[in-house]
C-alpha cells in the first residue's frame, strides 16, 4: 500500500468517528409517554396527565412537560395549563415550538382571569392504537469499510532496440526505451477514489433531505396534538449521518482529483518522439503512457 492510499483510508476512518453518542434509553419513561399519548387521543385528560407526569418523573424531557400543559389546556384548566407552559418555557427555552408556547401562555392567562374555557374545540382523529415502541437502539458510529485498492501490476518492460533495415542498404536504430514507471495506473486509482467520493456525497444528500423532512414535521405540531419525540430523534440521526457522508465524500473526491492530476502529469512527462528513416524519407514515432 503506497502513501497516497494510506491517506485516503485515514481520511475515511477519521470521518467515521464523528458520530455523537445518543442519550441512554429509558424504557419505563418511553412506555409511560406512549400510554399518555393513547389516553390523550381518547380525550381522557386526567389519565393522560397522570401518565405524562409519570414519564416526566422518570425522565425530565421536553415532550412530557409540553404534553402535560397541552392536556390541561384541552381539559379547560386554564390556570394549570398556563403554569405548565411557563415551566416548559423556563426549562426548555431553545425548543423549536417555543413561539407557540408564548401564544398559549397569553391565552391561558386571559382565560384564567375571565374564568372561561379555551375557545378551541377539540376535534380528535379516529382512535388509532399506539403500540409501545421498543427500546431505542443506541446507534453505532458509522464506520464505512475502508477503500481497498489492489496494486496495479504491470508487465516488466524489456529493453529492446530492434534494428530497422533501410532499403538502400543501411541500418538505423528506430525505437526508444519505454518509461519504467507509468502514470496511467495513478490516474485510474484517482478516478476510482473520486467515484467513491461522489457516491458518499450522494448518500449525504439523501440523509440531509431526511433530516430536513423530520425538522419540518417537528415544527408542524398542531394546536391539539401531542409532541412525538421520535420525530426529533429521527431528524438528529439523519443530520449526523449527512455530515459524516459529506465529510467522507468530499475527502475522497479531493484525494482522487489529486491522484488523477499527478498521474496525468507523470504520463505527459514520460512521453517521447523519435524519427525512423524509411524508403520514402522518414516517419515520426510518438511514445507515451495511457
Amino acid at each position: 500500500m503506497n502513501a497516497r492510499s494510506s491517506l485516503v483510508i485515514s481520511l475515511l476512518l477519521a470521518a467515521g468517528s464523528a458520530n455523537a453518542q445518543a442519550p441512554a434509553p429509558n424504557p419505563a419513561a418511553d412506555a409511560a409517554l406512549s400510554e399518555g399519548r393513547r389516553l390523550y387521543d381518547l380525550q381522557e385528560w386526567d389519565q393522560a396527565i397522570a401518565k405524562f407526569k409519570e414519564a416526566y418523573r422518570l425522565r425530565a424531557d421536553a415532550p412530557s412537560l409540553f404534553n402535560i400543559a397541552q392536556s390541561y389546556r384541552l381539559k379547560g384548566d386554564c390556570a394549570n395549563a398556563a403554569s405548565f407552559y411557563k415551566t416548559f418555557k423556563r426549562n426548555f427555552p431553545k425548543e423549536k415550538n417555543i413561539d407557540k408556547v408564548d401564544k398559549f401562555v397569553a391565552e391561558m392567562e386571559a382565560c384564567a382571569k375571565s374564568g372561561g374555557k379555551p375557545v378551541d374545540p377539540v376535534k380528535p382523529d379516529p382512535v388509532k392504537p399506539d403500540p409501545v415502541k421498543p427500546d431505542p437502539v443506541k446507534p453505532d458510529p458509522v464506520k464505512p469499510d475502508p477503500v481497498k485498492i489492489d496494486p496495479v501490476k504491470t508487465d516488466p518492460v524489456t529493453k529492446t532496440d530492434p534494428v530497422t533495415t533501410d532499403p538502400g542498404g543501411g541500418s538505423v536504430s528506430g525505437s526508444t526505451q519505454p518509461p519504467a514507471k507509468s502514470g496511467g495506473a495513478m490516474k485510474m486509482v484517482g478516478l476510482g477514489v473520486a467515484g467513491v467520493g461522489v457516491i458518499g456525497l450522494g448518500v449525504g444528500v439523501m440523509f440531509g433531505v431526511r433530516a430536513r423532512s423530520a425538522a419540518s414535521d417537528a415544527e408542524a405540531i398542531g394546536m391539539n396534538e401531542a409532541w412525538m419525540p421520535e420525530i426529533e430523534t429521527r431528524g438528529e440521526k439523519a443530520s449526523k449521518n449527512a455530515k459524516i457522508f459529506f465529510a467522507i465524500g468530499g475527502a475522497a473526491v479531493i484525494t482522487g482529483g489529486v491522484l488523477y492530476f499527478l498521474g496525468a502529469k507523470k504520463s505527459k512527462e514520460s512521453s517521447g518522439v523519435s524519427f525512423v528513416p524509411t524508403h520514402d524519407g522518414a516517419s515520426l514515432a510518438w511514445t507515451g503512457d495511457f
